[in-house]
């Protein structure tokens, strides 16, 4: 069997050039779909917003300007010579984000098709709350915990709130059906845009995915896994539960962009 320039090839050698080339072909596939997107539209909690962040040298927090400069939208997108649109919030519930995205579609249908979206999911527990008090939706943050913010947003004596409270927890709430709605919501943003987005597990913390969703996976530090902070626990041991750090947000772009270059794999 005859290769390339008339080289002699057995089956093992011709079913490795057979990989290389489709690998080459794909890279090249992958770079084109690259080269067509125009702008980064990232939606989150504050994970994703990138407030809170510390300097890793002298563990200060961050200045506005400091933290949406080192954020991981910005560093990926200056990487990928594309405009970032990032408007992510401090406490935003997936409810939230994602009615915000679709919102966003609606209002810049000319930049769908031109956009790569990066979803950061939030905490599963947290909901999207409208108050009619105050007449529209409110952040409600841990909303099973912060009872006094919920009673002062919705006008509502605190002993209401209490037993509203118990009561979703005892007879509404189930775990699995709140990843499968989050699933849902996943799944139904990705068919309106064309399949264009990549999802992170922010503060969500579990390892629920869709398999034909692109859900970044870590695979390094002895951790295999989706979740952005189990990964940092695995590698930095000085990291005490709180927001990602200046150096974890740069070691997540380089991990989006090889995830990217690799044809989502």
């Amino acid at each position: 069997m005859y290769g390339p320039f008339g080289m002699t090839m057995d089956r093992s050698g011709l079913k490795k050039l057979i990989r290389i080339q489709r690998e080459l072909i794909n890279r090249f596939i992958v770079k084109e779909k690259i080269l067509k997107y125009k702008y980064l539209v990232a939606n989150g909690c504050s994970f994703t917003k990138g407030s809170c962040m510390i300097d890793d040298k002298d563990k200060q927090l961050l200045t506005s300007p400091q933290f949406k400069k080192n954020r991981f939208s910005k560093k990926l997108s200056d990487k990928l010579n594309i405009e970032e649109i990032n408007i992510a919030n401090s406490g935003k519930s997936n409810d939230r984000i994602f009615r915000e995205l679709f919102y966003w579609v609606a209002e810049n249908e000319d930049k769908v098709k031109d956009s790569l979206f990066l979803v950061g999911l939030s905490e599963s527990t947290r909901k999207d709350l409208y108050s009619n008090y105050l007449k529209k939706y409110i952040i409600s943050y841990e909303i099973y915990q912060d009872l006094k913010l919920i009673a002062r947003d919705f006008n509502a004596p605190l002993q209401d709130v209490e037993k509203w409270r118990n009561f979703e927890l005892k007879y509404m709430i189930d775990e699995d059906e709140v990843e499968k709605k989050i699933i849902r919501d996943c799944v139904l943003f990705d068919s309106l845009v064309g399949g264009n987005v990549i999802f992170l597990n922010a503060w969500r913390k579990s390892d629920v995915v869709h398999p034909k969703l692109k859900f970044v996976h870590f695979d390094e530090e002895g951790y295999k896994g989706y979740n952005w902070v189990d990964f940092i626990r695995a590698y930095d041991k000085d990291w005490s539960l709180g927001h990602p750090w200046k150096s974890h947000h740069h070691r997540l772009t380089d991990i989006i962009y090889r995830f990217i270059t690799k044809g989502f794999k």
